[in-house]
């Protein structure tokens, strides 16, 4: 029997990778937030600065939003063997993001000592599609996740014996600390998913205390460098852009409810304050992740974050999920592993909730596996209790298999015609054939509607770093902190206005990349 699991877990693992790597260097298009993880790791190759000039930091100034260092030190290797591609860019989330697959296995046999419910469990988050969207970019959040689990692993394997395995602590502790180098949700969630591990297991850490103190400390030290910075740099800065109080609506709310009242009286101050309003915004945002729409109907608002027509599950897992939920509040069975992933499960939207942005897919990406597990709990249990397996098995395979199938034609075959607008489609060939024509115009101007476009001009043109660090100019910060560059070599990035009298030997396309030379508009 063990041989046949291990054949079935590398079956899943060889389906997760090809459903990750196929055309995974064009599709979707790079987006300007992988570009610039990757052009900033180009940059440190070439010249040991990021794009604005800084030495090697931990915090990444980017686009304004300081985006934490780790996957640009991570993608380093990548770059330095593969060059400056999409595919070089990709392929170090994609490694982890199987790391993650063949780690939930592992984590929920060691927890269940159920090779069933592990391998059900393994299988939905290979075929998962909120978890392969974000299995197929550079998306630090995927990454800081697959550590999260790696950790997870590696703390309750320390615990297996009576004296703990020093060994697998320090490795989990370390993959903690160095998920909070990856991404700014993890800094919220990581933490308290280690409190609730430690919370679980208390008596047999406490009494193992002195062995514990080391690993602490190390976790401690590495943590140090990114805590500083996140105090001293960008950590505040990107809370403010993005944060819950950067939104001004409750605050306007608050006034209008107040203005309701003959005046701003102690008892009308009492109920209708900012505290109130934001604490109810919060709350909104916070259980909008368990919303039917977000989950099974038609996903994130933000297009970049979802498969059109789609949520990010699939609608057939409401019912194994309903019924694995229910399983899991009342069993005695597995009550540990179970615990864990109610914690795991109310922990996960906690960093997203504290954004006006939400609910988020990508900040709140922990919540697939609380969320497959209970699935595969449901599918085990119906599984146990069907005494008709010949009918109710192939049932479950082509429910979801006809799910599979229509996710996979939303995501390869709608997704760029649908949404094309998220994803920067168009723009390597603009680049390419901007840089072929650059020599017949002073000027290029561009349109600058689409997000960042700049970044994917150095990308893809792999424009020198120390020039680009001596050439570049940006744009007063936005309300939000973010800013742009407006300016590099012969390239401008403004908004187009046809009107306006552009030099005589310029370029310029516009939103609809039309290009036109003045006179011709």
């Amino acid at each position: 029997m063990p041989k046949i699991k291990n054949k079935i877990l590398i079956v899943i693992l060889i389906l997760a990778a090809f459903l990750r790597l196929y055309q995974i260097s064009s599709y979707p298009a790079l987006n300007p937030d992988e570009a610039a993880l990757s052009y900033n790791a180009y940059s440190l190759l070439e010249t040991g600065k990021d794009e604005h000039g800084d030495s090697w930091p931990i915090h990444f100034k980017s686009f304004g939003d300081y985006k934490p260092g780790g996957y640009v030190y991570l993608a380093l290797p990548f770059i330095k063997i593969l060059g400056l591609n999409t595919f070089a860019t990709r392929l170090p989330n994609l490694i982890f993001s199987l790391f993650a697959i063949y780690y939930i296995y592992r984590l929920i046999l060691l927890g269940t000592k159920d090779t069933r419910l592990a391998t059900i469990s393994t299988f939905l988050l290979a075929i998962s599609p909120w978890h392969i969207h974000f299995s197929r970019g550079a998306w630090e959040s995927s990454t800081a996740l697959s550590l999260t689990i790696m950790g997870t692993y590696h703390l309750l394997t320390s615990l297996k014996e009576k004296k703990i395995n020093l060994k697998h602590l320090t490795l989990s502790l370390t993959l903690f600390a160095f998920s909070l180098y990856l991404y700014h949700s993890a800094r919220i969630y990581v933490p308290l998913i280690g409190l609730s591990l430690f919370a679980l297991n208390f008596k047999k850490l406490w009494a193992n205390k002195e062995r514990v103190i080391k690993p602490l400390i190390l976790a401690a030290l590495i943590c140090l460098p990114v805590t500083y910075s996140f105090l001293t740099s960008g950590g505040s800065t990107r809370f403010s852009g993005v944060g819950i109080t950067a939104d001004q609506g409750p605050l306007w709310r608050t006034n209008e409810l107040i203005n309701h009242h003959q005046g701003a009286t102690l008892p009308t101050r009492l109920h209708h304050n900012k505290l109130i309003s934001y604490s109810l915004s919060w709350a909104q945002n916070y259980f909008s992740h368990f919303n039917g729409n977000f989950l099974f109907i038609n996903g994130d608002e933000v297009p970049r974050s979802k498969s059109p027509e789609m949520g990010q599950m699939y609608a057939l897992e409401i019912v194994f999920l309903l019924i694995g939920l229910s399983i899991a509040l009342f069993a005695k069975k597995n009550q540990k592993m179970n615990q864990l992933m109610f914690l795991w499960l109310l922990i996960s939207p906690l960093a997203s909730s504290l954004t006006f942005q939400a609910p988020s897919a990508l900040r709140a990406l922990p919540l697939t596996i609380p969320f497959i597990y209970f699935s595969a709990l449901g599918i085990d249990y119906l599984l146990a209790k069907f005494k008709n397996k010949k009918l109710f098995i192939p049932l479950i395979v082509v429910l979801y298999l006809l799910s599979f199938i229509y996710y996979l034609d939303a995501y390869f075959v709608h997704y760029q015609k649908r949404l094309p607008f998220a994803w920067n489609y168009g723009f390597k060939n603009l680049v390419e054939y901007t840089e072929l024509v650059k020599g017949d115009y002073d000027q290029i101007y561009i349109t600058n509607r689409y997000d960042q476009p700049y970044i994917l001009f150095l990308f893809f043109s792999k424009y020198a770093p120390e020039k680009f660090q001596q050439e570049v100019k940006l744009t007063p910060p936005d309300k939000f902190g973010f800013q742009t560059v407006i300016h590099f070599d012969k390239y401008h990035f403004e908004e187009i206005d046809p009107t306006k009298q552009y030099p005589a030997d310029s370029l310029i396309i516009d939103k609809d990349y039309s290009l036109f030379t003045p006179g011709e508009k």
